[in-house]
């Protein structure tokens, strides 16, 4: 993946999502949120976006999944173009909309009551994702019996639950205390490790998408566009001990440099 991308999108096995000069402007056009953005995601790979605040980094994100459109340039995912939202793509917010009248288990079947009635098949897997984020014994409880931590797992649940092989992320650790965040980050390399989904993460922690991420994306203040792409070279699987080491650092030195020439 390279910083500069070509003019014509080049179909590849590897590449699943790939954007080529999208802009996006609301109020008739007098405010440009993201403006001339190019880059390609491979198949399998985390990519982390940092910004400053109001940049388009969640404006990138619903434009990914057809939530919106761009008013200039494309949006291809598996080499289709994105014109409305996409079974193949699902997101996640900071805060976790489960339903309140809902167990752990029937927000997760969510997205699938949505489509069709759940068979056997589909509550069986509801039940082995729970387990897979660490909730399986909670699977009867309401959200207002968890914490935010573990609401926020029941949200990851449910986002697994659509099938979707990619991943978009809005600061969905955001809210919550650091403990619980570096917990949380931990799962979720886990979780996409073991279902190999390709994923794009929003944040405003330098540390948080260093650690995360196989590229992070460095975004402009508005209209943001993407300033740079620092490769991730650290080893996986990763622990929280990494991030006392000298090539981290210097990750985040390089990171936090680009964003203060911004």
């Amino acid at each position: 993946m390279t910083n500069a991308v070509a003019s014509d999108l080049v179909e590849s096995a590897e590449q699943v999502v790939a954007a080529q000069g999208v802009a996006k402007s609301f109020s008739g056009g007098s405010v440009i949120a993201l403006q001339d953005a190019n880059f390609t995601v491979k198949q399998g790979s985390f990519v982390s976006l940092v910004g400053p605040s109001g940049c388009g980094k969640s404006t990138l994100l619903r434009l990914i999944a057809g939530l919106i459109e761009p008013t200039q340039g494309h949006i291809e995912v598996h080499q289709t173009q994105v014109k409305r939202a996409r079974q193949d793509v699902a997101m996640m917010f900071q805060r976790a909309t489960l339903l309140e009248w809902r167990t752990a288990i029937e927000n997760v079947l969510l997205p699938t009551e949505i489509r069709r009635t759940p068979s056997s098949e589909d509550k069986n897997r509801a039940m082995e994702l729970l387990n897979l984020v660490g909730l399986g014994d909670f699977a009867f409880s309401f959200p207002a019996q968890l914490s935010g931590g573990m609401q926020q797992r029941v949200a990851l649940a449910r986002l697994l639950q659509t099938g979707a092989d990619i991943l978009l992320l809005d600061e969905p650790f955001g809210a919550l205390d650091e403990f619980t965040r570096e917990k949380l980050n931990l799962e979720l390399l886990r979780i996409v490790s073991e279902v190999k989904a390709t994923t794009i993460f929003v944040t405003h922690n330098i540390s948080e998408a260093i650690f995360l991420a196989d590229e992070v994306y460095v975004m402009t203040p508005r209209p943001g566009q993407i300033a740079k792409i620092v490769p991730v070279n650290l080893q996986r699987p990763r622990e929280l001990s990494v991030q006392t080491s000298a090539e981290f650092n210097e990750l985040v030195a390089q990171v936090r440099e680009t964003l203060g020439a911004l």
